[in-house]
């Protein structure tokens, strides 16, 4: 496991030394924090509206579940077109530039390669999201009533979405030798997830209870609304590892053949 914590180390460092990880990065914070300045500056115009008696049927919910609840459902269709740009050169560019032959020289399994790929992306997206913490910080600063355990699901809840995407956008680089068609195949597989949310919704019966069970949005949302269940845990988790074993194997089966 040493060497998959140095291999994602090395990864880590190349995002934030290419042009993409550093754009990334950059949008994702501006965006985020668009969407928390309109969200807090809609909170507080409804407030005042309810104050003021000129708004009927004013929403009965507090200000951490009215902006955050927005913010990690938003975050999470962001993380729908982010994520291809970034997985997209896990396995594609090393498979690419013929560099993946050079780490099967190395002192690394291919548990190591795969785990160590993964970790790099996992920590990419942590410090993605740190800078998070600083819309949580103003709204201590200014003594707004923070809801502790809703944050903490919709965090807890975020990162297990975005870890799951991550394991799928990392399975499909080692497919192609394309970071283009790897990211348009990722963001296309990732559309048609999101889809089946929908579709859940305008079917009936036992069809939209299943479409609802594989549906990771539907899964997801759970937390956006504070609540922490164990079968979304797990099945977070199960998605995280299925994609990761097929990783393995596709690994695997390229190394074989080389």
């Amino acid at each position: 496991m040493r060497n998959a914590l140095i291999l994602a180390r090395k990864d880590t460092s190349a995002y934030f030394q290419s042009w993409t990880g550093i754009l990334v990065y950059a949008f994702f914070v501006m965006l985020t924090g668009t969407f928390f300045c309109l969200l807090v500056t809609g909170y507080e115009r409804l407030s005042a509206a309810a104050l003021a008696g000129t708004l009927q049927n004013a929403p009965q919910t507090s200000l951490t579940h009215f902006v955050f609840g927005s913010f990690f459902s938003n975050v999470g269709w962001i993380l729908t077109f982010l994520v291809p740009v970034l997985s997209m050169k896990a396995f594609s560019e090393e498979i690419r530039h013929k560099t993946l032959e050079l780490l099967f020289t190395y002192p690394l399994s291919d548990f190591d390669i795969v785990a160590g790929k993964f970790l790099g992306l996992v920590w990419y997206f942590f410090l993605l999201f740190f800078p998070t913490a600083g819309y949580v910080g103003f709204l201590y600063w200014t003594r707004a009533s923070v809801d502790w355990g809703m944050l903490l699901a919709g965090f807890i809840g975020l990162f297990l979405f975005a870890s799951a995407y991550l394991s799928l956008g990392l399975f499909v680089s080692t497919l192609t030798d394309s970071p283009a068609v790897t990211a348009m195949i990722t963001c296309t597989v990732f559309l048609f997830l999101n889809g089946l949310e929908w579709l859940s919704g305008v079917t009936e019966g036992p069809v939209s209870a299943w479409i609802s069970q594989i549906s990771p949005l539907a899964h997801y949302r759970d937390f956006t609304y504070g609540i922490l269940d164990t079968s979304h845990i797990a099945y977070f988790v199960f998605f995280t590892l299925y994609f990761l074993f097929l990783s393995l194997r596709a690994l695997e089966t390229r190394n074989w053949k080389g």
